[in-house]
């Protein structure tokens, strides 16, 4: 019975959520922006939910867009967030397609960086008679696009090749839901920090202006003890 359950509230999650589009950018503080594209079958549009997630801290609204095809509810949301965890606190995971999910910058040695984000749909451990149950019943399966925008230099990612431009530093992702049954995806990128040559240049330049001021002060203090012993020695000659 339980499990029945679960296939029902699984099946009904993904019948509401058609398609899920995302491009994010990310700056190197951990803010960032982000336009998502949702498309949800319903008779009813929800803009209430978008003003209430855009009041949550470290989360700024720039703007929204509801439009209506049929049956489905075509939803566009461009927002700015403040941080990693501003982002992450959005998803409330009400359901079992979490195309949201969480993700995670770490600093690793050196200059380098790891983007993780983790994505799930369902929780049936392992069953497989109610994996190819949900498969036959429902067949048009909804897509999860991710784009993302780094501000540092890729080294690898677990990608497709042709969806990762280095040049660019953008990298694509593409989930077809129909084979996420009961797992658990990552995307991960390596990153490495550019060599800080400004911050370089500036030590350089405030050491030159330093190695000048010491020099000027001992010629300063050479001066004037210079000066000191020419009117010593007048007074002695006096």
């Amino acid at each position: 019975m339980k499990r029945i359950a679960l296939y029902i509230l699984i099946l009904v999650s993904l019948v509401g959520c058609v398609q899920y589009d995302e491009e994010l950018w990310i700056n190197r503080d951990g803010s960032g922006k982000a336009r998502v594209r949702i498309v949800h079958r319903s008779q009813y549009d929800n803009p209430e939910e978008i003003l209430q997630k855009s009041s949550m801290p470290g989360i700024h609204l720039i703007n929204y867009d509801i439009k209506r095809k049929g049956g489905d509810v075509y939803y566009t949301i461009y927002f700015k967030f403040s941080n990693i965890e501003a982002f992450n606190n959005i998803n409330d995971k009400l359901g079992n397609a979490d195309f949201w999910g969480k993700i995670t910058l770490n600093k690793g040695r050196g200059r380098n960086i790891t983007f993780k984000r983790r994505i799930s749909l369902g929780s049936l451990e392992g069953d497989d008679d109610f994996e190819d149950l949900l498969r036959t019943q429902y067949t048009k399966h909804p897509t999860w696009k991710y784009k993302l925008h780094v501000p540092w230099k890729i080294i690898s990612a677990n990608a497709l090749s042709e969806n990762v431009d280095e040049k660019s530093r953008i990298i694509s992702w593409s989930y077809d839901t129909g084979f996420m049954w009961n797992k658990t995806q990552y995307m991960t990128v390596e990153m490495r920090k550019s060599f800080p040559w400004f911050v370089l240049a500036l030590g350089f330049v405030g050491l030159i202006l330093m190695t000048i001021m010491v020099v000027w002060l001992v010629k300063i203090a050479k001066r004037s003890h210079l000066l000191d012993w020419l009117h010593h020695d007048e007074q002695t000659t006096k």
